[in-house]
């Protein structure tokens, strides 16, 4: 006799077709509901809450007088809830969002009674290659999947194993591929005909997917409120199925008694990233959706931006700074930082297939996230670069701090934002010098006044402007913190900057000194040491790699193909024209040229079509003028091109992607990933007729960068995008960046690529992505595999420019936050190194231990091969510890020269130590 697990509950999308407050309240009326039925029906056994802690949160803040009747629930087992705080779209965040989404969902949920402890994954829009990794770092070795098998749902059945890019195995149950998560709705009142639904589920989906007599039923759909008479239903549909065994049950139940059924059975073994287009007759509304990679681009460059701030910047340096001048840790600000981000995080808002007042709400909460996280940042920053000894430095000189976030060294042009008093002499320059007094390249790249509010976390310094006016504060008026100054931004050289730290400099503006010319820019060309750049008539640019002596040709050309899709799916219209400006005259123009820097600008007035004819099965032929502006600029020490692009969106339904042809005959392209370096094939298979339900595309996630490397391994080329996750790379070895999709509706009403609108056919305007964009990327050709050729350090330098702190005008005014600059910091200081250059070890997270008194360090090993390295921290360490995602501790680690760590991890695996300072 086969056993069914009868399993209700609802998906619960936080925001999609409506906006997030219409379905919180909706949400309050389910779990008002739900309370209800589970008081007064002890046969009710238990109702899975959508795997995700969000859910109480968003209750709670409702009916706070409902947490103890909830909390009682969830610890007997009746609602089951977590282990996500939100179900978030795996590919487009980062790897540390996703740990932090998962402790976040679990502390939650163990204080409200306990989580779930699997992984409940029903309707992402595939699945990246280091979940089961992340699993297993919290303890879980189970999974429920639905999207993304493709061709493995066609060759296996609904029970099998999934091996990540490291290793780590879990048993998986893979949903019915026809309705997924949604096999029945809801069950008829009427016990005949439930009896009927359960006998027809079973006979067309679930018994012939499966290898085992233990079948999973979910009964409920998005949004869908609990049935109040349920546990009746099932008791009187039972006798009416005398062939099944009716079990009012759990997800985790089943999970566990189907992997003991499936114990020594020979299970298809799925391996890596989950990401095909399905390919099985019975598809249904299996979609994988790829194309949500470049939907509502601008949500996933403030994304990208929020994520950098916090990880890189927010949090190591508060963890560093606290202890220094009895600083405190703000994990709490830290936390609600977070959130607000996590929150941004859910398949259907990051992906930006929702409508148009989610989105507008999801840029205030990164707006919130990104507040919180650069005043911690810049708290932090100036609290610790306040305890440097600037005393031997001149007195007449501004003093300034460079601040490096990578785990490397770095030598490339730093912009530094120095405030000086507005009634200012004029300059020419603004020489900059070392802290031994040598003289750097420099230049002036903008000048302007500045009125501004600075802030600081300590009442007794509210104004950091006190930092740069001699003014006691009773003298500074009702308003502490206004400032008139004059902003001058300089770009310079240093030598070398320490990895994760900092060095010392001085500023002197200078009227007399000339300033230098031609040293980057030559005519149309930037060269230096390293590459050199010819831009040519139309803005196409050569790109010589000086170092390997390779040739780029070709580069930077734009095209504009049609859009008729959705925010979920690209799809050109039957009879698409594709604009190019390839050949297209451009007017070009030195920007920026100096000792540091050279910049060229490319402008461009580019007639596109309006949008898509009446019938919407071409482009129209009235054309709009959008202006397209390109930069690209190269830094004196620099190993990669940057590429700024403007694009004033006055076009509609289109999509607009930047051409890189390398040259490079290769079968597959990479791209970073979340914790991986993942390789895929360039060629694309679609699906047969007959199962057919969306086309296979070649798009694939980059999370910083994305390349080819030739046949024999010996030269490669990669785009390291800011925020721009969409590529694809075609056999004949171009690089396409898409750099926005402007599309009109929520579900399209005429896709060609898809069997319908993947969601309702609202209207979307604001998807059109109207008005002025701005990307950022660099251009990174380079020798070897992408490790070798150091493709992670070169694109981490681009995302991560150098930060500048001023602590004051000039040495003589004296430190409001620290004294008269006789601090016990020395002028140049790495917090943390990596020992040896070419390791593959990649820093992900610097942070306070959630519950003890220490630090924690992750790093991933982003090689399939062993890595080694030494981990040095800057101060004494007493106890260190390797532990898991959880921060619990499994084993010791020796400490040597009392400062030092040996790391040694197998391909792919991530790290995390624990550190107790002295």
């Amino acid at each position: 006799m086969k056993r069914i697990y009868i399993v209700p509950h609802t998906h619960w999308d936080r925001e999609w077709y409506l906006s997030y407050q219409h379905f919180r309240i909706r949400l309050t009326r389910l779990i008002k509901g739900l309370l209800e039925i589970l008081d007064n029906d002890p046969d009710y056994v238990s109702y899975h809450l959508d795997g995700q802690a969000s859910v109480l949160d968003d209750y709670l803040d409702i009916h706070p007088e409902d947490r103890e009747r909830l909390s009682t629930f969830i610890a007997e087992g009746r609602i089951k809830v977590g282990p996500w705080y939100v179900q978030p779209d795996e590919s487009l965040v980062s790897g540390e969002s996703l740990i932090r989404n998962f402790s976040l969902g679990i502390r939650k949920t163990e204080e409200m009674g306990g989580s779930l402890k699997f992984g409940y994954l029903p309707d992402m829009f595939g699945h990246i290659s280091q979940l089961p990794q992340l699993l297993r770092g919290f303890g879980m070795s189970q999974a429920v999947v639905w999207r993304g098998l493709g061709d493995v749902a066609a060759r296996s059945q609904s029970e099998l194993l999934w091996e990540g890019a490291d290793g780590s195995e879990l048993f998986t149950y893979r949903l019915s591929n026809q309705m997924g998560y949604s096999e029945l709705f809801r069950l008829y009142s009427d016990p005949d005909k439930a009896a009927e639904q359960i006998r027809g589920a079973a006979e067309r989906h679930l018994i012939p997917a499966s290898g085992i007599d233990t079948l999973l039923l979910m009964v409920g759909v998005d949004h869908m409120e609990p049935q109040r008479d349920l546990s009746r239903i099932i008791r009187e549909a039972a006798p009416l199925l005398p062939e099944y065994e009716l079990v009012f049950g759990t997800i985790d139940g089943f999970l566990n008694e189907a992997e003991e059924k499936t114990y020594g059975k020979d299970l298809f073994k799925a391996h890596g990233e989950l990401r095909d287009t399905n390919r099985v007759t019975s598809g249904g509304f299996n979609f994988l959706l790829a194309n949500v990679l470049s939907s509502r681009m601008y949500l996933k460059q403030a994304n990208a931006q929020a994520q950098y701030l916090l990880e890189r910047w927010a949090e190591p340096f508060s963890t560093i700074a606290c202890g220094l001048a009895g600083n405190r840790y703000p994990d709490r600000l830290l936390e609600q930082s977070w959130i607000y981000l996590l929150q941004n995080h859910p398949h259907d808002s990051i992906c930006g297939c929702s409508r148009d007042e989610v989105h507008r709400q999801m840029m205030t909460r990164f707006e919130w996230s990104t507040e919180i996280a650069g005043q911690l940042k810049d708290e932090a920053l100036y609290s610790l670069l306040a305890q440097v000894d600037t005393s031997v430095l001149p007195n007449d000189r501004i003093i300034f701090h460079a601040i490096n976030p990578l785990e490397h060294t770095r030598r490339n042009t730093v912009m530094a934002e120095l405030y000086l008093p507005a009634d200012a002499p004029a300059f020419r320059t603004i020489d900059i010098y070392d802290s031994e007094g040598k003289r750097l390249p420099s230049q002036v790249m903008d000048v302007r006044p500045e009125f501004r509010c600075v802030h600081h976390h300590e009442t007794a310094v509210r104004d950091m402007a006190m930092l740069h006016n001699a003014a006691p504060p009773e003298e500074r008026g009702i308003l502490p913190g206004l400032e008139y100054s004059l902003k001058a931004t300089v770009a310079f050289v240093p030598q070398t900057l320490p990895a994760l730290g900092y060095a010392t400099f001085t500023a002197v503006p200078n009227r007399k000194r000339v300033p230098e010319r031609g040293v980057i820019a030559k005519g149309n060309s930037l060269e230096n040491e390293w590459l050199k750049a010819d831009v040519h008539f139309d803005g196409s640019v050569t790109l010589y790699d000086k170092k390997n002596g390779h040739c780029y040709q070709g580069l930077l050309v734009f095209e504009d193909g049609g859009d008729g899709g959705d925010g979920y799916t690209y799809s050109a219209p039957l009879i698409d024209e594709v604009f190019t400006t390839r050949g297209i005259q451009a007017s070009v123009t030195v920007a920026a040229d100096g000792e540091a820097l050279g910049v060229l600008r490319i402008e461009r007035s580019w007639e596109l079509p309006a949008g898509l004819a009446s019938d919407r099965k071409r482009r129209a032929l009235e054309r709009r003028i959008c202006r397209l502006v390109t930069e690209v600029s190269l830094g004196v020490e620099d190993e990669w091109l940057g590429v700024k692009v403007i694009f004033d969106n006055q076009a509609a339904d289109h999509r607009l992607r930047v051409a890189l042809p390398t040259g490079l005959k290769a079968d597959t392209s990479w791209s970073s990933a979340a914790f991986d370096l993942v390789e895929r094939s360039v060629e694309v298979v679609q699906p047969d007729e007959a199962a057919w339900i969306e086309d296979a595309v070649g798009v694939f996630h980059n999370h910083g960068f994305a390349g080819m490397t030739d046949a024999g391994g010996e030269r490669g080329f990669a785009v390291a995008p800011l925020g721009l996750p969409e590529c694809e790379a075609t056999a004949d070895g171009t690089l396409y960046l898409t750099l926005l999709r402007a599309v009109g509706y929520l579900g399209s009403p005429d896709p060609l690529t898809i069997v319908s609108g993947a969601g309702p056919n609202f209207p979307t305007p604001e998807g059109q992505c109207q008005g002025t964009h701005t990307f950022r990327f660099a251009l990174v050709p380079h020798q070897g595999r992408p490790l070798e050729g150091e493709v992670w350090r070169r694109a981490h330098e681009h995302h991560l420019a150098v930060q500048t702190v001023q602590m004051r005008h000039s040495a003589k005014v004296a430190d409001q936050n620290g004294g008269d600059g006789t601090g016990a910091l020395p002028l140049t200081q790495s917090f943390l190194q990596l020992g040896g250059e070419r390791h593959s070890f990649v820093l992900s997270a610097l942070k306070k231990a959630d519950s003890r008194d220490s630090i924690l360090i992750r790093l991933f090993n982003a090689s399939d091969a062993t890595g080694r390295t030494m981990l040095r921290w800057w101060q004494r360490i007493g106890e260190a510890y390797a532990v898991d995602l959880a921060e619990n501790r499994l084993a010791p680690l020796v400490v040597t020269d009392e400062q030092e760590i040996a790391i040694e991890a197998d391909g792919k695996k991530i790290v995390t130590i624990e550190i107790v300072p002295v």
